[in-house]
């Protein structure tokens, strides 16, 4: 998405004055703040302000020679922020390209600004900490430090393209970061939104401290400990030869960075209002409503210009994942093709007949209820023509067919309420049903065991869809209103059959089934999936049944869960051969839980092929789970250490990630929970409470009311 990351450190004029000629900036920026009335002491409270600006001065190393030689001052604050711009510039060109500095590319960042704040700025501030609580400026250095109320001395600004990339941008730098209520509902991975009256607008996360865990040259032992007792000994703390690396260990517990995430749009606009309003307007005397509403009006027409630039980025990067019809997971044609192809020429106008109707349903060209109507026709007509099939291979394509139309009905949440999606759904699966039991007991059918992949795949899934699928937890967790559309139990005996199939597959079939690579990684990926689910809650030593369900499963993955998988996968993304983006994010998903792919490859595809709003929450999740697995409980660090028995990452990165993948999980969870369905949510808490064995908790504050 983007090629490189733009950065700038930006520092003060050269032109420093004398601490004592501050007095009558100082006396007029009360004077400007109209708080005349406020202070008691005036006197003492300049003086307050002074002893601060004093501490201001050494922190930045603004002495006597360098007031007199106008030259750049070189003290811990500037050494600093110094160090910060550089280890980006650092990470951007000196390590290799598998560093985190990748994915805030990926996400979207085109720039990184940082700067610490100068002298006007400084007392402008001072003056209104110290008017709202004169306390505050008892202990100068204190209210610099980490902790003071002075929390965003330093500044780094991150710039991306368009709003929506604002989420992922927020996601990664949390590697870089730390900082408490991160995975707060009403927060954005920590940040939240800042809007002013003038127009300002932007993402915040305040009281950071920048520690990049997965770096222990920098972040030791991978936490946050407490400055020194005397915390006048960061005056001591930097020699004159310190590299970057150094720097930045010293001094990372002692400042407080305020991260604030922009797009370009907000920056132009920031960058313009700061320019030529912010210091009289917004902060000081002079305050005029007129032209905060003019530049609100100006704000307000540059983010409806943004919101069109963002819908054309979007349909430009969704051009290639078009809205299609459900797809089916057999090459129909060439299976005809061994009988009577005039067959065919029916099965593909009655296709197209579903088709078309589906197509007029989502142009509102036809009312919800003649679309049922038609297809029950359509459906009548296939159940006529299966019946008077004499191949019984025939018949079972078309039944399978006319099971295929109900099962798109009870897809489609959008048209229909829920007691007409229970009802599609107990249609569908006694199609299924009665189509798996003819396959398992006739041996003659053409592909028959293919064609029973399938319909259990089709059985299994609604099971998954609308209920825990093959998750087997206590009963309880079921509202009345919820009952799964399939138990436990009725799901297992079709998952047992399908598993099985794939280990009596001949090399005919699979030749077959890998024909179309579409369809293959489709049948494959939908299996694993269920594979995983019975694995959470069950083990090979649980009962001699579970012994051979496992041997099935390690079966079908040695055939199918290869290295292989992702040069395939990723062919058919380059052909543009698969158009659902969920399917994308969930197939690398697979790859990352199998160790045949690093999580930060995944990840740059997952944005790369998608625009964020596109990606449902729950897909998300499973992705970070995978994560979380890959790097946190395998301990792997490339694709290689997953083939391994032993861990290979570094041991204070190994558990930044664990931190890093879970915290996310626990956000996503919270939006399951908001947007999704109940057996979406219930599925994701299960999986997350079993791999991380931590308990999930959605409410921390209804027992302190």
């Amino acid at each position: 998405m983007h090629s490189y990351i733009s950065l700038h450190h930006f520092l003060p004029k050269t032109s420093y004055q004398p601490l004592d000629t501050l007095i009558p900036q100082i006396q007029q920026t009360i004077a400007d703040q109209d708080s005349a009335n406020i202070i008691e002491n005036r006197e003492e409270f300049q003086n307050s302000i002074l002893e601060c600006m004093k501490i201001y001065y050494k922190l930045v190393g603004i002495d006597e020679e360098v007031i007199a030689n106008k030259r750049e001052p070189n003290g811990v604050l500037v050494r600093y922020t110094d160090s910060l711009i550089k280890y980006f510039h650092h990470l951007q060109q000196e390590v290799p390209i598998d560093k985190e500095i990748v994915i805030l590319e990926a996400s979207g960042v085109d720039t990184i600004k940082a700067r610490y704040k100068y002298t006007d700025s400084v007392i402008k501030k001072l003056v209104k900490l110290g008017i709202r609580n004169s306390k505050l400026l008892n202990d100068p250095l204190k209210i610099f430090l980490k902790g003071g109320a002075l929390h965003d001395l330093i500044g780094i600004l991150f710039v991306c393209s368009y709003p929506y990339e604002k989420e992922w941008v927020a996601r990664t730098l949390y590697n870089f970061f730390e900082y408490s209520h991160r995975t707060d509902d009403h927060l954005l991975y920590g940040f939240y939104t800042v809007e002013k009256k003038s127009g300002y607008s932007g993402l915040h996360c305040d009281h950071t401290l920048f520690n990049p865990r997965f770096d222990s040259a920098v972040s030791g032992d991978g936490t946050i400990s407490s400055i020194s007792s005397d915390p006048y000994e960061i005056f001591q703390l930097l020699e004159p030869n310190d590299d970057t690396i150094t720097i930045l260990k010293k001094l990372k517990n002692y400042f407080n960075i305020e991260i604030q995430l922009h797009t370009t749009f907000e920056s132009l606009w920031s960058s313009m209002e700061h320019t030529n309003s912010y210091n009289i307007q917004a902060k000081g005397k002079g305050r005029n409503s007129k032209i905060t509403v003019q530049w609100k009006l100006l704000s307000d027409n540059m983010k409806k210009l943004e919101k069109q630039f963002e819908q054309l980025q979007i349909d430009t990067q969704q051009a290639r994942f078009e809205v299609l019809h459900h797809g089916g997971y057999l090459p129909v044609k060439e299976l005809f093709m061994q009988f009577d192809f005039d067959v065919y020429k029916v099965y593909a106008d009655s296709t197209k007949k579903v088709e078309d109707l589906e197509d007029l349903l989502r142009s509102h060209e036809i009312s919800r209820q003649e679309y049922v109507r038609q297809l029950q026709e359509v459906s009548n007509a296939i159940k006529i023509f299966a019946s008077q099939q004499k191949d019984t291979t025939v018949e079972m394509v078309f039944r399978m067919q006319r099971a295929f139309i109900y099962y798109g009905l009870a897809n489609q949440k959008e048209y229909f309420n829920s007691d007409d999606i229970i009802k599609f759904t107990q249609k569908t699966l006694k199609l299924y049903y009665d189509i798996i039991v003819v396959l398992s007991s006739n041996t003659d059918i053409y592909k028959g065991n293919l064609l029973n992949i399938v319909s259990i795949i089709r059985y299994l899934y609604l099971g998954q869809k609308y209920g825990l699928g093959l998750m087997n937890p206590s009963a309880d967790i079921f509202k009345d209103e919820e009952k799964p559309a399939i138990s436990y139990s009725d799901s297992l005996p079709f998952f047992k059959e399908g598993i099985l199939l794939f280990s009596k597959l001949n090399k005919e079939d699979i030749l077959y089934l890998k024909d179309d690579k579409t369809i293959s990684l489709k049948i494959v990926h939908h299996y694993d999936i269920l594979t995983r689910e019975w694995e959470l809650f069950n083990h090979k030593d649980d009962s001699k049944e579970s012994a051979i369900i496992s041997q099935n499963i390690a079966t079908f993955r040695k055939q199918f869960i290869t290295k292989s998988l992702y040069k395939q996968f990723n062919s058919l993304l380059q052909s543009d051969k698969i158009k659902n983006i969920g399917f994308v994010v969930n197939f690398h998903t697979t790859l990352v839980w199998h160790g045949l792919q690093r999580p930060m490859d995944a990840l740059k595809e997952i944005i790369n092929y998608s625009a964020y709003d596109k990606i449902k929450s729950s897909d998300l999740f499973y992705y970070e789970l995978a994560a979380y697995r890959f790097l946190f409980l395998r301990g792997c660090k490339v694709v290689d250490d997953c083939s391994q028995s032993s861990s290979q990452s570094d041991p204070i990165a190994r558990e930044h990630f664990g931190n890093y993948h879970r915290q996310n999980m626990i956000q996503l969870l919270f939006h399951i929970k908001r947007k999704e369905s109940y057996y979406k949510f219930q599925k994701a808490r299960l999986y997350f409470e079993k791999i991380t064995q931590r308990k999930f908790e959605m409410d921390h504050f209804s027992g302190n009311i």
